[in-house]
């Protein structure tokens, strides 16, 4: 949904944490049309007053939200273990038994203790009444403090922390200017339209716990999400980005199992619909697109793969590093399609723009590297391969890979013995990951098998095995290897 502050258990996200028992609020609660309804198990309960404060307190919750209402206040629902819960005895010992508590904020309002005795008789009707109440706002923790109004709307819950009297009504007072702003943007709102209205809505529920938003406020949260259905505000992601991305997820099945159902010509179109009609995130946007580019390349329409590439390529959104792939993508695309010559210029221009802008163009070097070697010009791969070496460092599963293309081609070119080496050298850094030090090991084994050196390939290959950590890795490495002494025969 949104961001919310990481101090949960207070009143007010903006204040010092109050309360540090947290409170596992199971909030299913639907709430009745009418408080008759509501409060009809405890109509007829009596009034018990709680021995800690006698002045102040009452039991019978319905006697309460009506003097609530009558005298303008807000409710205090005090959910308690009195007589075998230490928290719950301490909450009453530094704040509720403090009449300066009672003197700072009974002119705002009304107390309620529901009580959970084990060893104290309570009047049925009571013990009937207390467990309703707790049952519809989800307490399982005590002690448990929820802020309600009168229409029996919670804006503030809590639990137990050290802090005394004052602290508390600090809090007490940041959790009631809340409830206030809240009514003042709601109020304002009804008069507002567009924007505004979404404005005035979002401000009037950003302060409450997100917990209590879900499940008191889901009307007002499905109006914001509506108001900026493009999420231009950037409303829908702060209160709808779980629903959307549950949303989005199952869209994504349904474009995949299109795509492989449907024809090239309806599948697509499906996806364009999707994707102008749904603000995907771009990692999911790139996902369908890739869809989309699988499906069309079952067409062989070069000129509309080329789109979909571009498409990607020109997302804004992606990194510099994901863009450069993409391009290598469609430059070897291209190259597939017998377009080697638009293939290579669009390459070498890419490279020199890149350098002019300071990029490493690793990507863009690897693929030239790849070509040249595939050309036969391994004097030409070599050096470029060394360009693409230099820059690339700091990616080692891209670096194991330009390491063993410059191996291949210098091994081809007849100089066995620095492609050894190379690998050797690779194998021996330990600053690289030990599976890619054992695919150099294995890619060594390979070039010395090809040159009937059996033996030295399987030192090579028993290292490799050695190299891993653990066990299962070593069995990973050592079932590719007994593959290789397969295919040569041993």
């Amino acid at each position: 949904m949104r961001s919310v502050s990481k101090h949960a258990l207070s009143f007010c996200p903006s204040a010092k944490i109050f309360f540090g028992f947290v409170v596992v609020m199971n909030l299913a609660l639907v709430l009745p049309a009418n408080l008759g309804d509501l409060l009809h198990a405890s109509a007829n309960a009596t009034e018990v007053v709680a021995p800690a404060s006698e002045d102040h307190w009452m039991e019978n919750v319905e006697k309460a939200i009506l003097k609530a209402k009558k005298e303008k206040k807000d409710v205090l629902l005090f959910f308690t273990g009195s007589d075998w819960n230490p928290p719950c005895k301490k909450i009453e010992e530094e704040v509720f038994a403090e009449d300066d508590f009672y003197t700072e904020s009974e002119e705002h309002f009304i107390y309620v203790k529901l009580d959970f005795p084990r060893n104290v008789p309570q009047l049925p009707m009571i013990a009937e009444q207390n467990k309703e109440w707790a049952e519809r706002y989800g307490v399982t923790t005590y002690p448990t403090v929820i802020l309600i109004d009168t229409k029996l709307l919670p804006y503030a819950i809590a639990g137990y922390e050290e802090g005394g009297f004052q602290n508390f009504l600090g809090m007490l007072e940041e959790s009631r200017q809340i409830r206030i702003l809240r009514d003042e943007r709601l109020a304002e709102a009804a008069k507002a339209t567009g924007d505004e209205r979404a404005r005035l809505l979002d401000e009037g529920i950003s302060g409450m716990r997100e917990e209590i938003v879900e499940v008191y406020y889901p009307e007002i949260v499905k109006e914001i999400v509506e108001l900026d259905a493009d999420d231009e505000l950037g409303f829908r992601t702060k209160w709808n980005e779980a629903a959307d991305l549950e949303m989005r997820k199952v869209i994504l099945t349904d474009v995949m199992m299109i795509a492989r159902l449907e024809k090239p010509e309806a599948a697509v179109e499906f996806i364009d619909e999707v994707l102008a009609e749904i603000k995907f995130s771009p990692k999911q946007r790139l996902e369908i697109m890739q869809i989309k580019l699988n499906v069309i390349r079952q067409t062989k329409d070069n000129a509309k793969i080329d789109q979909v590439l571009d498409d990607m390529i020109g997302m804004e959104e992606i990194p510099a590093e994901t863009r450069e792939r993409f391009l290598v993508k469609k430059i070897l695309l291209m190259v597939g399609s017998n377009r080697k010559d638009l293939a290579v210029k669009l390459l070498n221009d890419s490279i020199e723009e890149g350098t002019k802008n300071g990029r490493a163009n690793t990507y863009l070097l690897t693929a030239k590297g790849d070509l040249f070697d595939s050309e036969k010009k391994y004097a030409q791969a070599i050096e470029v391969y060394d360009q693409a070496i230099s820059s690339g460092k700091a990616n080692p599963d891209l670096l194991i890979e330009l390491v063993s293309g410059k191996a291949d081609a210098l091994y081809a070119s007849d100089d066995g013995k620095q492609a050894l080496q190379i690998l050797d050298n690779f194998a021996d850094d330990t600053n690289m990951p030990n599976d890619l030090r054992a695919e150099a090991l294995l890619h060594k084994a390979m070039l010395m098998r090809d040159s009937g050196r059996q033996r030295t390939a399987r030192l090579a290959e028993n290292r490799a095995v050695e190299i891993m950590e653990n066990s299962k890795a070593r069995g990973e490495i050592q079932q590719v290897v007994d593959r290789l002494r397969k295919k040569y025969g041993e």
